[in-house]
């Protein structure tokens, strides 16, 4: 009982930071999501921030796979085990400790054959790039072990999900998250065929919708892909909408060897007396932000994910401090009260 406050709790805490540091967060479903034993496979370009978003993006909670090492102190262990979280471990954690993941994978059996959920991202780690890497094999590991153990008879999905970015670091960008299709794991596979054959089949289904969900450019001219889509981008309100038009945008592109993207000039925020009156009351948080993304981020790729914590826990702070010392000044309960309302609301209306 403890643990599912604690959980819920903190995700829908989170879900309301989500909310904040997102200018738009848009969730679409293709299908409903399925009740019963489900594997959530996503892509991976945002280090712990597209977990945030997978898990508050939906009603289920399921139990996550992340990398081992975090899992080293105890305190941390039990703490990421209250939140409900794996550990997976990777070959740059000693070959040996491979073996821990038979382990993992009776835990994810036990789980689904609860009825309950778990969510991995396929790819393994995270990238910046928008395009769809090899996915790794634990799922599929996962879905047919479970299906094995109990005779084909248990009725595992697979619900691919895909995480859009406009910006993987900006604060107040959007984000579109997609619920694919279920697959049913049985409908796809033979227990005739050999486990390999089964894990192909599955790698190749997962990956073929997840990378209708996202905008997944061509590797090969990656860089002028994408220049040519940021020069003849059409801007969408909706943005499932924004996601199609992207799609066909890069996929028409056609190689000149003289491509430059085009600056556009947009009215400068600064002319915006919202932006000015949030910039002011945010800047001390802000800087704290600004200083440890300098000074201890080592992997650029954690930048927006850190942006996302870091303020989830000072703003609320900082919001009391300052209506505090607005209430010293003014005296008034009334006038200083508007005050703290007007900090989250400023941000809201950011542009």
């Amino acid at each position: 009982m403890i643990q599912k406050i604690i959980y819920y709790t903190l995700k829908n805490y989170c879900r309301i930071a989500v909310w904040f540091y997102f200018s738009r967060w848009q969730i679409h479903k293709l299908s409903p999501i399925p009740d019963g034993p489900v594997i959530f496979v996503a892509n991976h370009q945002n280090a712990f921030l597209d977990a945030i978003l997978m898990i508050c993006s939906m009603q289920r909670a399921p139990w996550s796979l992340t990398r081992a090492n975090v899992f080293d102190k105890p305190l941390a262990k039990k703490f990421l085990t209250t939140i409900q979280m794996l550990p997976v471990y990777r070959f740059r954690d000693g070959f040996s400790t491979l073996r821990k993941n038979d382990k993992m994978i009776d835990s994810c059996v036990n789980i689904l054959s609860e009825g309950k959920s778990i969510l991995i991202f396929g790819e393994g780690n995270h990238n910046y790039h928008y395009y769809l890497r090899d996915l790794q094999k634990g799922f599929a590991r996962i879905a047919l072990a479970a299906e094995e153990k109990y005779s084909w008879k248990l009725g595992v999905k697979i619900v691919p999900v895909g995480i859009q970015y406009d910006s993987h670091d900006d604060f107040r960008a959007p984000v579109l998250v997609t619920f694919g299709n279920p697959i049913l794991v049985n409908n796809h596979v033979e227990p005739a065929k050999t486990n390999q054959e089964n894990l192909d089949i599955l790698l190749r289904k997962t990956a073929d919708e997840l990378k209708t969900l996202i905008l997944n450019i061509n590797p090969d001219q990656y860089e002028e892909r994408v220049a040519y889509l940021k020069a003849n981008r059409q801007q969408k309100k909706d943005l499932v909408e924004q996601l199609k038009s992207d799609q066909a945008m890069v996929d028409q592109y056609q190689p000149t060897g003289s491509l430059h993207a085009i600056k556009k000039h947009t009215k400068s925020r600064w002319a915006n007396p919202i932006f000015i009156y949030q910039y002011i009351n945010h800047l001390i948080p802000g800087l704290i932000i600004h200083w440890v993304l300098k000074n201890k981020v080592s992997d650029p790729q954690f930048t927006g994910s850190l942006k996302y914590v870091l303020g989830m826990v000072l703003s609320p702070i900082f919001y009391l401090i300052q209506t505090g010392v607005f209430f010293a000044i003014s005296g008034s309960a009334l006038i200083s009260g508007i005050y703290f309302l007007s900090l989250p609301i400023s941000v809201i209306l950011r542009r």
